[in-house]
């Protein structure tokens, strides 16, 4: 190449490599431009987001102020005074905090409606007053001064928070627009010009590499548990069935166990789920270090571990293992420090002796061991084909039961519901009542619940069999109906019935054709059968909810529901678990969980039942805490439907005896009744 043609090759590269340069500052430039601007959007957005948040609260508690006032009038109370004052309280601060807004326009709004709201309060208040005094003037007063300036303020708040709504979605369009613009912007960036090729195939390489890691990671997710990161119960039968082949193959010996940690629920309840979770974690470490490559460790749901060796020299060396594994998991677990004690329950079944080439049978012995383990308090069993096979094939008999019996109807009405009444702690009346069933097996005598249902749960019956019990139970209740008695039913909803996609049809074709009115049937569910599957539950909930049917949140403080969980739900009552109800001696945390879980449910404008009374003395604490139902032991236990109305008297007379003593003993009368 000539001297000519070297200079102009240079001349060439040199301008590619400014204008690659040139393009580069430039993209960067309209990035950073785009990036700055985006930000300032989202601080807006932000901005404006909880501005319409506090108005549309605030809008919310003008409106319960005049619902309560009017509640006020029909029923004069201290409780019902002082829920308007809260609401009050709430209007005020939300209007107070957007005074402190940034924007001249928002703060002479907030400051307008404060004033209105302040006119309001002062107003209701001097109603309240001639309410209480019997004033004979005060609808007068109501009509001519209450009402039109409560119509003034609500029309005034209703228009400041559709006008800041709008503002604020305004703001989410405005940031959408932004992002569209930059991405738009740095797609046509990055395409420009054949001098950004390398870029582009640096990014497809990327790319590549990073949708290569992503597949891997979503592998890994998928056969992993997220909590413990052990394999999850498919990576776990995938690797004994691996292992089975090569023990069948080789000649060999292989072992697997099934651990289960006794205690983990006390933990939970006693220190909170977070110690729970850390409980499994440590577990699961525990149980890692004592178990060598190539075995494994899983963690298969719950608190419920599994072990597989792949190899093993005979029962001696697998048993000895199994013992250290239980050793391990009694040291005791330290939060904060202190300490909290759980056990485990170990099942250890071999191969080819207790399952040759069989996974799901291995499964099971190993499962079936640890459930006799269970039974003895904890520690080591081995599968034993003379003890397990019997109780065993004794649940599959149960099962086989259960499943006949619920496909022919239960003709003989085996299966047969119990009720337990629910007290109203403002008057003493049992206005509801609990339905629990009680098998009366002809040659098992009475099979309670904490056997049937696992049976139920295990077989895939637990649908079937929750449908049946609500025809049962309807078809009792709406007979009190019939007599004279109006009563509301409270049914237990297993989490798998809650799944069902025909559940709100079932529910509501049951007792259309029972007779029971919709607004007697009130659904109990726990916490972790609403979080299971949130929007599928929700969804089915706010169909019955619609029909009449109400809800209640059952075992509230032992599941994993979030407030905004409950915020949406549509719930009419939390049932606070017998766990904190124990011991509500002033000053302890059981006491400060009733009384904040009862304060919640009122503020969110619930009923609040407190189950597992078993005194007097805490009969009497509930009163004072305004709990509005009971129900426990102390009252009446569970009764078949013939004995019901001779155990609501007498849990009437048991409650209007401590309520009168209560009401006696209060320094100032009566405490503030929700």
């Amino acid at each position: 190449m000539s001297v000519w043609g070297r200079i102009r090759e240079r001349g060439r590269s040199l301008l590619i490599t400014v204008s690659l340069a040139v393009v580069l500052l430039a993209l960067a430039g309209y990035v950073l431009l785009g990036a700055v601007n985006t930000t300032r959007a989202t601080e807006q957005q932000s901005a404006a987001l909880v501005v319409d948040m506090k108005f549309t609260e605030a809008r919310i508690a003008v409106a319960m102020q005049e619902v309560n006032l009017r509640h006020y009038q029909v029923e004069p109370s201290v409780a019902v005074r002082s829920r308007f004052e809260r609401v009050a309280d709430n209007a005020e601060r939300n209007l107070t905090e957007i005074t402190g807004s940034a924007d001249e326009q928002t703060r002479q709004d907030a400051q307008r409606l404060l004033a209105g709201q302040l006119a309001y309060r002062r107003l209701a208040e001097q109603l309240i007053a001639k309410v209480a005094d019997s004033d004979p003037d005060f609808m007068q007063f109501d009509r001519l001064q209450v009402t039109p300036t409560f119509y003034a303020l609500q029309n005034d708040v209703d228009e400041a928070s559709r006008s800041y709504h709008e503002y604020a979605q305004k703001q989410v369009t405005l940031l959408g627009d932004a992002q569209g613009r930059l991405l738009v912007g740095s797609t046509i960036g990055f395409a420009v010009g054949l001098t950004l090729v390398a870029m582009i195939m640096q990014m497809v390489l990327g790319y590549q590499r990073r949708l290569v890691a992503q597949a891997a990671h979503s592998r890994h997710q998928a056969l992993h548990d997220p909590l413990t990161g052990l394999p999850n119960r498919a990576l776990f039968q995938q690797e004994l069935q691996d292992a089975l082949a090569r023990a069948e193959r080789d000649g060999g010996q292989m072992a697997m166990m099934i651990i289960d940690l006794d205690g983990f629920k006390a933990v939970n309840d006693t220190i909170g789920h977070h110690a729970g979770d850390q409980v499994l974690i440590e577990s699961g470490r525990r149980l890692s270090e004592h178990v060598a490559e190539p075995g494994v460790v899983a963690r298969l749901g719950g608190d419920e571990f599994a072990v597989l060796l792949p190899r093993v020299t005979g029962p001696s060396e697998a048993t000895a293992l199994a013992e250290r594994l239980v050793g391990e998991l009694r040291r005791d677990f330290m939060f904060d420090d202190q300490p909290a004690a759980v056990g485990g329950s170990l099942g250890l079944a071999l191969s080819p002796a207790h399952g040759p080439g069989d996974p799901d049978e291995l499964l099971r012995h190993a499962d079936t061991a640890m459930y006799r383990a269970k039974r003895r308090g904890g520690g080591v069993a081995v599968y034993d084909p003379g003890t397990d096979v019997e109780e065993q094939d004794d649940r599959m008999l149960l099962f086989a039961e259960l499943r006949v019996l619920l496909e022919t109807g239960d003709p003989d009405g085996q299966l047969q519901m119990h009720y337990q009444p629910q007290v109203r702690l403002r008057d003493g009346k049992v206005t509801s009542v609990e339905a629990l069933v009680r098998w009366h097996h002809p040659a098992r005598g009475i099979v309670m619940p904490a056997v049937l249902l696992p049976v139920a749960e295990r077989g895939g019956l637990e649908v079937a069999l929750t449908y049946h019990l609500l025809g049962v139970a309807a078809r009792e209740a709406s007979g009190w109906l019939r007599s004279g008695w109006r009563c509301r039913l409270s049914f237990n909803v297993s989490p798998g019935a809650l799944s069902d996609d025909d559940f709100a049809e079932t529910v509501l074709s049951t007792i259309g054709r029972e007779g029971l009115p919709a607004d007697l049937l009130r659904l109990e569910l726990t916490e972790a059968g609403i979080t299971a599957d949130s929007g599928a539950a929700l969804r089915t909930l706010r169909r019955v909810s619609e029909s009449g049917v109400t809800v209640s949140v059952d075992d509230f403080g032992t599941g994993f529901s979030s407030l905004v969980q409950l915020r949406d739900l549509p719930a009419d009552e939390l049932k606070i678990d017998q766990t904190f109800v124990r011991n509500l001696t002033e000053g302890t945390p059981d006491a400060v969980m009733v009384r904040s879980s009862t304060d919640l449910g009122h503020n969110l404008g619930l009923q609040v039942v407190a189950e597992g009374v078993e005194d007097i003395t805490t009969l009497v604490r509930l009163w004072e805490m305004t709990c509005d139902y009971a129900q426990g032991y102390v009252l009446s236990r569970p009764v078949p439907a013939g004995e019901l109305t001779t155990a609501c008297r007498a849990a009437e007379a048991i409650a209007a005896e401590a309520i009168g003593y209560a009401r006696s003993a209060a320094p100032d009368g009566v405490p503030d009744r929700v």
